[in-house]
């Protein structure tokens, strides 16, 4: 029986759906489900075979009619998770990642993931199967039953920390399968990440930043590029990348500024090469104070005369920091020539982002408001600069504790 508001295009459909059950064996069943048409006219369709019996197959269809208008259900036959990665890669990857960071993951994919999940059905892949792939990147044993793109057999298992950044990895490539309607649910939601303990942060506090400016003041002219290089960093925490992406018309001398708009990095396949910054609010302006403008007023001078020196041999790239005849350095060189030198004066070794975190954590021990440096430092966010760049400091740690010392104790005679 049709009630009153059941129109008879709805009747029909009705009727449509319920012969649209197609025996196809002994207790096996076709459902389909016809949705509107195609571009050329023809009937669009969904169909799923199921193995019940009869009255079973009507209940299934019913299910599977609501699956398919709720969009649970996708279109088309299912890919590998190669071929996916082949979408990915062209449609978001090469597009939208930095350089360095797609180069990286495309690494990770060749090396573990793909050998692995490769030949699965994306729709296939199960929270059971990630879990197990990630037992076998730590499992001394199982590991060599796994080989990379070039057939060669894996060795070593992966610390957690790595494993978790397969994990980060493959779960924002499913999560983006899920957008394009490739999948309807990501299986990596549904699996426990490695559990991994937060690094401790290295800088250098109050005392061992002077002791480092100290030794600096010392440096011949030979090394004044990495005096520069350190310095800028000590005052400004720039990245590593900012700081070779410098040029000279990126500082304001007159009112004490560096304009930070661009970045350098270096590929094995590219060489050196610009980018834009990391963020949106990596572009940004920072005051630099007298000291710094006069150490890069005295370098200017330096770097003029290097110029004049290799004349027409001397390649104009206005990078501030550049190999002997101008043209930009790698961005590793000032960073791996940091950590000898303080090695040989006897600091901790910290490596050189370790210098952007010290600049950040001696700003907020002098009491600088956290929201002009999480500015300086070009977060988008506050709660960036808090979370990962505030720590005591040892002079204002010892504040503190004299702090209830004068207050809860009373002066002896």
């Amino acid at each position: 029986e049709i009630d009153k508001d059941f129109t008879y295009k709805q009747a029909d459909r009705f009727k449509f759906m319920v012969d649209s059950i197609e025996k196809r064996g002994i207790g096996t069943y076709r459902l389909v489900y016809f949705c509107g048409k195609n571009l050329d006219g023809s009937p669009a369709r969904h169909t799923k075979t199921v193995h019940c019996t009869k009255k079973e197959a009507k209940l299934e269809l019913a299910k599977f009619v609501a699956d398919v208008e709720k969009g649970n259900v996708i279109e088309g036959n299912s890919i590998t998770f190669e071929e996916f990665t082949e979408i990915w890669k062209r449609d978001y990857g090469a597009k939208e990642l930095a350089p360095t960071t797609y180069s990286r993951y495309v690494a990770i994919l060749n090396t573990r993931i793909l050998p692995y999940f490769g030949k699965f059905k994306l729709d296939k892949i199960k929270p059971t199967d990630i879990m197990k792939f990630y037992d076998m990147l730590e499992n001394d044993t199982q590991i060599k039953r796994l080989k990379n793109n070039k057939g060669e057999r894996l060795k070593k298992p992966l610390s957690r920390k790595t494993i978790l950044e397969h994990h980060r990895l493959l779960r924002a490539m499913l999560h983006k399968a899920v957008y394009w309607q490739l999948l309807v649910n990501n299986p990596a939601e549904r699996v426990q990440p490695p559990k991994v303990h937060k690094p401790k942060r290295r800088y250098y506090d109050d005392e061992q930043c002077k002791f480092l400016l100290e030794h600096l003041e010392q440096l011949n002219a030979d090394n004044i590029k990495y005096k520069v290089a350190i310095i800028i960093t000590i005052f400004t925490g720039v990245r590593l990348g900012e700081l070779m992406g410098l040029e000279w018309n990126d500082i304001d001398f007159r009112n004490g500024i560096i304009s930070i708009n661009k970045a350098s990095q270096y590929l094995s396949d590219k060489g050196v090469f610009t980018k834009e910054p990391k963020t949106e609010s990596s572009i940004r302006e920072v005051a630099i104070p007298t000291f710094v403008i006069s150490l890069l007023e005295e370098y200017k001078l330096w770097y003029e005369e290097q110029k004049s020196l290799y004349g027409e041999l001397w390649t104009n790239s206005n990078r501030l920091f550049v190999q002997a005849d101008g043209k930009p350095m790698h961005p590793n060189t000032i960073s791996k020539w940091f950590v000898k030198f303080v090695e040989k004066i006897g600091l901790p070794v910290i490596n050189f982002h370790g210098l952007r975190h010290t600049n950040a954590t001696l700003l907020i021990s002098q009491n600088i408001d956290v929201a002009v440096v999480a500015a300086r430092l070009g977060h988008a966010q506050i709660t960036t600069t808090l979370n990962f760049y505030v720590h005591p400091v040892i002079s204002r740690n010892k504040v503190a504790g004299n702090v209830l010392q004068n207050l809860l104790l009373t002066p002896k005679d």
